[in-house]
Parts: structure tokens; sequence; C-alpha cells
């Protein structure tokens, strides 16, 4: 009996997997089609955030004056007011370009109010941008300049590269997770549920083979939808959408420095990352079925054991530890853009030797397991 092909013919052809992929198929094309119906709230929301830039100005003008009134010798608050008058004068020139097709010029305009910005919060005053969002506002600009590319909305972008980023980024924060858990969270419980592990017991094989043959059906269950989901990006992105560059500049920071990595870049290490911690779940949930025998007590001890892996990963900030940690991937945007004092690969060695420990386990594990 060749098993293998046996289990992914079951799980290919079977119904779960048919609807499943239907639901993602239509989840991406609603995605697309929300950017489209949303391209005017995103000018709605330019327009809402410079307002508030232009508020806090006009306010801080006003307290300058009123301060100045009863004290005209106040150096501070005269080298805060000095400051103020230029930024005010860009903020409200960046208001009327809201609209504007020259992007190039409306960046350029947008970095002198971020340079006045960060000028008057070093003179003592208040505005409510933090030096890190300045920074990493004027460094991409800089960069979308200096390369000629069009800014996009990080959420609402009709263009495919920036559209499928953003539909990895769902699919890898704990999207992969819904999804593998859907897929073979009753892969090897459902067996013993059913009893039809007897009938695999019965015949003339290793046990192991098994679950080999379970665990290679899950991974390549998992490459089949991701494939999916990526290939409906590419077919509505090419179709409906615009072209847009994979070299979009993506602001990060490494060793405390800003740098930037492209769209390219960053979904190739997300889906790796996600993949490898996919794995690792894939392991765990065969080995508590083996345990459990039952598909609810086993998912219900897989989310537990997810979730106290993210708690640790929340809860200790000890750098050494995230060598040691194989849950830091479960929301892997932060671990990817953020390697301050740690690289993005740091947890995958960690991940592939628990996912070696638990099939292993596992593997000695069925030689015993009887039905009850």
């Amino acid at each position: 009996m060749k098993l293998l092909p046996f289990e992914l013919k079951k799980m290919l052809f079977s119904k779960k997997l048919f609807y499943l992929m239907l639901l993602l198929v239509a989840g991406v094309v609603l995605l697309f089609l929300r950017n489209v119906i949303f391209e005017s709230y995103v000018e709605k929301e330019e327009r809402q955030r410079i307002e508030s830039l232009v508020q806090a100005s006009q306010s801080n003008f006003r307290m300058h004056q009123q301060t100045l009134a009863q004290d005209p010798e106040n150096e501070e608050v005269q080298k805060l007011q000095q400051i103020n008058a230029p930024l005010l004068d860009r903020l409200y020139e960046l208001r009327m370009l809201v609209t504007t097709e020259d992007w190039q010029y409306k960046l350029t305009v947008e970095n002198d109010a971020l340079e006045y910005i960060k000028e008057y919060k070093e003179e003592g005053g208040d505005f409510p941008l933090t030096y890190k969002e300045i920074d990493h506002q004027f460094a991409l600009h800089e960069k979308l300049l200096e390369e000629d590319v069009r800014p996009e909305h990080d959420t609402y972008s009709k263009t495919l590269p920036n559209f499928m980023k953003m539909v990895i980024n769902l699919l890898v924060n704990f999207g992969t997770i819904i999804i593998i858990l859907l897929l073979v969270g009753d892969i090897m419980s459902s067996e013993f549920e059913n009893r039809s592990i007897q009938l695999l017991f019965m015949q003339p094989l290793q046990r192991t083979h098994i679950l080999t043959s379970k665990f290679w059906t899950s991974i390549v269950s998992y490459l089949v939808t991701v494939g999916l989901i990526l290939g409906t990006v590419m077919i509505v992105g090419l179709i409906f959408g615009e072209k847009g560059t994979f070299d979009y500049p993506m602001v990060m920071e490494k060793n405390n420095v800003i740098t930037f990595m492209t769209v390219w870049e960053y979904m190739i290490l997300a889906l790796v990352v996600a993949s490898v911690t996919v794995f690792l779940i894939i392991s765990l949930a065969l080995l508590y079925s083996l345990f459990f025998k039952h598909t609810l007590s086993t998912l219900f001890v897989l989310l537990a054991t997810l979730l106290a892996g993210y708690a640790l990963t929340t809860f200790i900030s000890w750098e050494t530890f995230a060598w040691f940690n194989p849950f830091q991937y479960l929301r892997p945007q932060d671990m990817i853009m953020y390697q301050n004092d740690r690289v993005w690969y740091q947890g995958i060695p960690v991940i592939l030797l628990m996912t070696i420990i638990c099939y292993v386990i596992a593997r000695q594990k069925i030689k015993s397991s009887k039905v009850d």
C-alpha cells in the first residue's frame, strides 16, 4: 500500500480543502475590491492626517502668542515661534497638495515640514509625532524620491507588489496558523475518533510510515494553499491592479540604524519564517493527536501551547532568549523590520530542532498507540 500518495489524494481532493480554497480565493478578491472601494477613503484619511498636524501647529502658534504677550522677552518661546511659523506655512501648503499628481513636490514639502517638527521638538516644543515616526517618514520619503517610486498606502494599495505584501502580512500574522489548523488539525486525531486507524494498523506497513505520510501530506497541503493564495493575488493584481514595483522600499531598523528592505525581500523572509513555524505546528499537532486522540482536545492543547509561546515572546525581552524561543515568528513582521541587536533568522535553528524532536517523539509514540 503506497500510503503517501493515498494520503495526498485524500487531502487534496477533500471537500474541506476545496471549500477552504474557495474561501481564500473569495477573500483575496474581496480584499482587492475593498481597496478599490476605499480609494476615496485614502484621500480622506490623508486630509485628516495633515489637518491634525495643522491644528497642532496652530494651537502652538496661539499658545506662543499668548505667552509672548505676557512675557515679550521670553527667548525660549521666541525661538519656538520662529520655528513654528515656517512649519505652519509648510503644513498649509501640504494641505493644498493632498490631491496633486506632483507627488515628488508633495514629499519634498512634507519632508521640509518634518525637519521643522523635529527641530521644534528638539527645542522643547510639543508636537503629536514621535522622533521615531519623524525619522521613519523622512527616510522613506527620501528613498522614494531617490528611487523615483510613487508612494503607496500601506493598507489600500492597488499595485500588485504592495497588494501582495498586504495579503502576505495577513497570511503570516496568524493567518498561516488558522489555515494549518483548519487543514491538518484533525489529520491524525480523526483517524482515532472514527477508528479508521485500525485499518491502517492492520496494513502491512510500519506504523511510523503512517506518521510520515501525515506529516508530508500536511506540508504539501500547506504549500498548495499558499501557492493558491499567491496565484490568486497575481491574477487579480495583473488584470485589475496597477503595475508598481517589487523594489518598493520599506523602512526597517538594523542595529538601531534606519535602513531599507524591498517589498520582495520582505515577502520572501516573511514566508520563510512563517513556513518554518508551520512545520513546528504540524509536528506538534501530530504529537498531541497521538496523546489525546480527540480533535477538540488536540486543538485546545495546541492553541494553548501557541498562546503560551506568544506570551513568552511578548513579555521576555532578554536578547539571548530569542535564540531559544521557537514561537517568536507567530507574528513575524516586527522580527523582520526591527532587527535591533538580533537577526531575522535567529529563531529558525531552534524551530527546526523542536520540529525534529516532536516528530521523533511522535514516531515512538505511534508504535505503542492503541485505539481506545
